[in-house]
């Protein structure tokens, strides 16, 4: 249990540490009043609890990985969780320093976090079908963020 205590507060820490250097960076995503919602798009508030399940997922089967010995297979869990939580780096970061628009490269980002997921999964299905199904969520909601940016960009040109 203190091995499952240890990976959750590993990955919130990720989850934390990469997201709050954002802010402070002036990297913020904007609010939903200023542009038109598109009729499945969540309210903002949903997305980071999403994320915090998500990352509990993946602790989760971090944790069950380092049991069975594969820390190599355990690792990248943690390169998966870098890659989905720097977000607003990849986007907002990235359109303050090119003028591209965020949902362009959000739109490139959710394609790297969809295959970099489908991968860790794949690995992961050699050893548990079981196990794998705890990365499946987050291609899931990525692929749902992605059809998000793409209705946004859709709005953006009319």
């Amino acid at each position: 249990m203190v091995g499952l205590l240890v990976n959750l507060l590993l990955f919130y820490a990720i989850l934390f540490l990469i997201n709050v250097p954002a802010y402070f960076l002036g990297l913020r995503f904007e609010g939903n009043e200023k542009r038109k919602r598109l009729w499945f798009e969540p309210p903002g508030f949903v997305i980071p609890l999403v994320w915090v399940f998500l990352f509990f997922l993946l602790a989760i089967l971090r944790y069950n990985l380092m049991l069975i010995q594969e820390s190599n297979l355990a690792s990248m869990t943690i390169l998966l969780a870098v890659i989905c939580s720097s977000y607003a780096y990849y986007t907002l970061g990235l359109e303050k320093l090119t003028g591209i628009s965020a949902l362009k490269f959000g739109l490139f980002g959710n394609i790297l976090v969809i295959l970099a997921a489908l991968w860790v999964g794949r690995k992961v299905s050699d050893l548990s079908a079981g196990l794998s199904y705890l990365v499946f969520p987050i291609v899931v909601w990525t692929f749902f963020a992605t059809m998000i940016i793409l209705g946004q960009l859709r709005l953006s040109k009319n």
